[in-house]
């Protein structure tokens, strides 16, 4: 037997990491190609068995809720990727339909104002969490639990847990209407994406959220700053939150003040279903984009089905948590 045939890998084993290599992919492209390999298989599978998948309307929906959950996504990114978690992102939404509402019960001449308040309230939430994380050294999971019953308990008080005022009709063809089938809040989320991903494989705040998330200690003997960075992460994180809850909004078309509650978790699965790591410093917006459309095209199965909604929740919360396990399992693999 020669030195090559001796060198061929066991049949069967690592087959993630081989047709990486053999595309010559780098780590950044492994992280996100293992979910973009998953949902074209799950794809492939549900053109034979759940047609009805394919309807131009479910794909509208299926879209739109990509874009909702991939801007939450998108901010759970920068946070993770700081060594970081952020669990307000929920109400952060919440807050925002309620400010929209609001504003607009009577008429939309406030439109633009009540978005810029949005927008300026996700910032300051974001800004509250970073500052509870960077200079108190308060944990990620507490400070970010803590604001959400903080927002969550001052929506119900001032509405007095009474769903109140409209959604503006200018505000609704943000998500149903679109150019074909493609609704404009997906645009949106593609061009937010777009400057993430430029922002962190091209921009000098990328490679320092990179360095802050590997090694704070290290980032620091670099002249970086820390306490700028994460806060920073925050702040962009409660924006986009609160641009998703903007859209959410314009999408349902009613007042929901509990709405957004799914989004904490499904947004940080939907990241580590995209190779975004708990421990900071690594994975990606394309990673975690596609890490959203695959959970998300798994979730729309279960409500195509014939369950019922309560055990479509319970079914639900058991998709996200196998596909998550697995996930984790095969990025192991195909990192070996």
């Amino acid at each position: 037997m020669n030195v090559s045939e001796h060198s061929q890998p066991t049949p069967g084993r690592e087959p993630l990491s081989r047709l990486a290599n053999r595309l010559h992919l780098g780590p950044r492209a492994r992280s996100y190609g293992v979910p973009l390999l998953a949902f074209a298989v799950v794809a492939t599978v549900l053109a034979v068995l759940v047609p009805d998948f394919y309807r131009p309307s479910n794909l509208h929906v299926l879209m739109q809720e990509c874009a909702t959950l991939g801007l939450v996504t998108l901010g759970q990114l920068l946070v993770l990727l700081v060594g970081g978690i952020d669990l307000s992102v929920g109400a952060v939404m919440n807050a925002s339909l309620i400010i929209i509402a609001l504003m607009n019960q009577h008429n939309d001449h406030l439109l633009f104002a009540s978005i810029a308040a949005c927008l300026g309230l996700g910032a300051a939430i974001g800004l509250t969490n970073g500052l509870f994380v960077s200079l108190r050294d308060v944990p990620p999971f507490a400070a970010t639990l803590g604001m959400t019953a903080v927002v969550q308990g001052g929506i119900l008080v001032y509405t007095k847990g009474v769903p109140a005022g409209n959604i503006p009709a200018s505000l609704r063809p943000v998500a149903l209407s679109g150019v074909g089938i493609v609704p404009y809040s997906l645009l949106i989320c593609l061009g937010i994406a777009a400057a993430v991903v430029f922002a962190l494989r091209r921009g000098t705040f990328g490679r320092k959220i990179y360095a802050v998330g590997r090694s704070p200690e290290v980032a620091k003997r670099a002249a970086i700053s820390t306490t700028n960075v994460r806060v920073a992460a925050y702040v962009m994180c409660g924006v986009l939150a609160a641009l998703a809850g903007i859209i959410l909004s314009a999408y349902v078309g009613y007042v929901d003040p509990t709405i957004g509650g799914n989004y904490n978790l499904e947004s940080i699965a939907a990241a580590v279903l995209g190779g975004v790591a708990f421990t900071g410093g690594e994975g990606g917006a394309v990673g975690a984009l596609a890490g959203t459309l695959f959970l998300l095209a798994l979730l729309n199965v279960v409500t195509l089905s014939s369950l019922n909604p309560y055990t479509q929740l319970i079914v639900q919360g058991v998709v996200m948590l196998v596909a998550v396990s697995v996930f984790q399992v095969l990025k192991k693999t195909s990192a070996i």
